[in-house]
């Protein structure tokens, strides 16, 4: 975690999450109404308790469907406040209250494979009995009394934030559906700058395409909006042809020096257009395009591209330049014909963007027996953290149970909190929580020390509620930031004054700290180093179905009874992600091999490239005219590269390959002095099979080429 970039990275974003406003505020109101309520009535440590209860129940809102989500809050108020009650009555006799504990941790731990129920109350039962047991220690005698004020602020909660909540409105999906073309935009105007692409922009890109395809998807089924997923397929599927149409031009090579000015003119006015498209969908403020029009950019281009190809009878230029710069000019008006499509079905989606969406609810979750056996296998990974989590826990509750230590509850709910089934996730985790509770703790003891009126308190919550849950999605850190003064400006309304708690508090949160830090790296820690050779080599294998479904389909086009396209694209891109979410958190385990990790992560660069390689070449039209030679020669090569047996096989692969490569570029200059012969002909405007054969052929060539380079890249000895 050293360096500024590991700071950094501790307070990014999480992919295509952004502030909650909405949902922050209903959780302000539900959560902070009962505190309020307390203090308006004169009992201000009843409300306090009350607000807790909401506190805890807030935590099992997974949303979904109105019916189905309120009717899960209810049940989860029942459970925590069972759960407190659970911790009041056993706070003093430590063997049992242990016993229950480490129960309900390892419920926690394993999650849905118990029961769906049980992956959605998480911890909260175990932090309600912790915070059952830490009011015990804190002096509460009224046992029944504040677990009936805990179970009704939870089913205050299910209340509220089922009357609040909103029903889902278009803006949300539409705010989904934007940021494909908001990446596109991005990746179009770092071409007119003439920044070069790389691998993971496309990855970034085609992430957004599917994250918009799932929200779509949302809406369709028994209680979605069938007609709103109508309207929006198209947006996606323009989406996700500029997406690869733009991974196409970025393979195109640099414009000649006589039509750069203009290409990068269209390039910039089409990133304008695209952005303009993301704008109408997130029903953003529309900025005035600074360029020009896409279609009179276009037109400069094609005027400088006429003037280019003029010169080409009199061999000024080689012919290669003149394919390159049509190649070029025809991906932009390709590009400019999706983007107008995208742009008028923006325009004609429905004015008013609070239109309900009503998404479709998935199906209802049920027990799996078969899953849960498969959980508690004992090399799994989650049985593994489950132990993991249970025995860190129950020894640091043991702790401060035999020393007494004031707020002890504390560091046993951080090892709950921070212990994740990565010992990365924990690092990173524990950082955050750490870094969150000094800051937030410190700014709760100056608040404590300094405002006594229970009123600015609560106004105070109402504000941390609101400014937390609203930043919740967006990043861990964020919300630890605000949830620590939270329950701490909560114990401050039922025991005014007490500035000390709070960093007593922050220290128990350091001890626990410390404690889940040690018990992941000693406990059965699961560590990506060890599986990063598999999740690479399975990226590889996926790539290789991808590469073979591709070609097959140049080959052969029309369906297949194997892997699609599509789908093997789906399943190289998850591979190739969860390969790649490896090395990202293998590179920050403590006694990584640097040098493994940077190998894998050469490769995994290298597939990312070839993804976008075949996603550019996918967007080519299947060759009309002239087959292009030495084409299933090639395929049966690029198969053996990614499956020869040994070092040796592989080599002999890929240069077969280039070999194939080398006869398809013979066949491409062989165009070319045709083309050039009918261009000193006089044959310059007529659209005959050479030129036809050219514009459709050379640009696969180069694809292919550009594949074959990647597949040499590939390291012999890759995992």
């Amino acid at each position: 975690m050293t360096g500024a970039g590991g700071w950094r990275r501790l307070f990014r974003p999480a992919p295509g999450m952004r502030p909650a406003a909405a949902g922050g505020l209903v959780n302000g109101i539900a959560v902070a109404s009962p505190l309020l309520a307390g203090i308006a009535a004169g009992a201000p440590a009843s409300g306090a308790w009350a607000c807790l209860g909401a506190y805890v129940a807030a935590f099992t809102n997974k949303g979904g469907p109105r019916g189905r989500r309120t009717r899960g809050l209810l049940v989860a108020a029942v459970a925590n406040a069972a759960a407190f009650l659970t911790g009041e009555l056993v706070a003093d006799v430590f063997p049992l209250a242990l016993a229950v504990l480490a129960v309900l941790v390892y419920l926690a731990s394993l999650g849905d494979p118990v029961h769906p129920a049980v992956g959605r109350l998480g911890t909260m039962p175990a932090t309600a009995l912790l915070s059952g047991a830490g009011s015990v220690s804190a002096g509460s005698t009224d046992i029944w009394g504040t677990a009936g004020l805990v179970l009704g602020g939870g089913l205050w909660y299910a209340a509220a934030s089922g009357v609040l909540t909103p029903a889902p409105r278009l803006r949300g999906v539409l705010t989904v559906l934007a940021e494909p073309y908001r990446e596109t935009g991005r990746r179009l105007a770092a071409i007119a700058a003439g920044a070069p692409g790389t691998p993971e922009e496309h990855a970034r890109t085609t992430a957004a395409v599917t994250r918009a395809r799932n929200a779509v998807q949302s809406l369709r089924g028994p209680g979605g909006d069938e007609h709103l997923a109508v309207l929006l397929d198209p947006l996606v599927e323009r989406a996700a042809a500029l997406a690869d149409l733009t991974a196409a031009l970025t393979t195109a090579g640099a414009p000649a020096p006589e039509t750069a000015a203009a290409f990068t003119g269209t390039a910039a006015a089409l990133a304008e257009r695209v952005a303009d498209v993301a704008d109408r969908l997130a029903r953003r403020p529309r900025r005035k395009p600074d360029g020009p029009d896409p279609h009179h950019a276009l037109g400069r281009l094609s005027a400088a591209d006429d003037l280019l190809r003029a010169r080409g009878p009199a061999g000024e230029v080689p012919y290669a330049v003149l394919s390159r710069a049509g190649r070029q000019r025809r991906l932009l008006t390709r590009l400019a014909a999706q983007a107008d499509l995208a742009h008028d079905l923006a325009a004609g989606l429905p004015a008013d963007p609070g239109a309900r969406a009503r998404p479709a609810p998935g199906p209802r979750p049920s027990f799996d027996r078969a899953r849960l056996r498969a959980a508690l296998r004992p090399g799994s990974t989650g049985h593994r953290h489950a132990l993991r989590a249970t025995a860190v826990t129950s020894a640091v509750f043991t702790l401060v149970w035999a020393l007494g230590l004031p707020h002890g509850e504390w560091a046993t709910l951080a090892v709950v909190r921070i212990l994740r089934p990565r010992y990365a996730d924990t690092l990173e985790r524990a950082a955050q929580r750490i870094i969150g509770n000094v800051i937030g703790g410190t700014g709760a003891a100056l608040a404590i020390a300094g405002v006594h009126d229970p009123a600015v308190i609560a106004a105070l919550l109402f504000a941390v509620i609101t400014l937390g849950f609203t930043l919740r999605p967006v990043n861990y850190a964020f919300w630890v930031i605000f949830g620590t003064p939270l329950i701490l400006l909560i114990g401050d309304v039922s025991d005014p004054g007490d500035w000390h708690a709070a960093l007593a508090r922050v220290a128990m949160t350091l001890l626990g700290s410390a404690a889940a830090l040690l018990g992941g790296y000693l406990l059965w820690p699961t560590w990506e180093q060890g599986r990063l050779g598999a999740r690479t080599a399975a990226a590889g294998a996926a790539i290789a179905v991808y590469v073979n479904a591709v070609l097959r389909d140049r080959i052969h086009p029309g369906p297949h009874p194997q892997a699609r396209p599509d789908a093997a694209r789906a399943a190289a891109e998850r591979a190739l992600d969860e390969a790649h979410a490896a090395a990202e958190h293998s590179r920050h385990e403590p006694g990584t091999d640097r040098a493994a990790t940077d190998r894998a992560e050469a490769v995994i660069r290298t597939l990312y490239a070839l993804t976008a390689h075949l996603a550019a070449l996918a967007a080519h039209p299947v060759p009309a005219t002239a087959r292009i030679p030495a084409l299933p020669v090639y395929a049966a090569h690029a198969a053996a590269a990614f499956d020869a047996p040994d070092a040796a096989h592989r080599r002999a692969a890929v240069a077969g390959l280039a070999d194939a490569v080398d006869e398809m570029w013979l066949h491409i200059d062989a165009l070319h002095t045709r083309r050039l012969a009918e261009l000193t002909a006089g044959r310059g405007a007529e659209d005959t099979g050479v030129r036809a054969a050219v514009r459709e052929d050379e640009p696969v060539v180069d694809l292919l080429a550009a594949i074959a380079d990647c597949v040499r890249d590939l390291p012999d000895d890759r995992p």
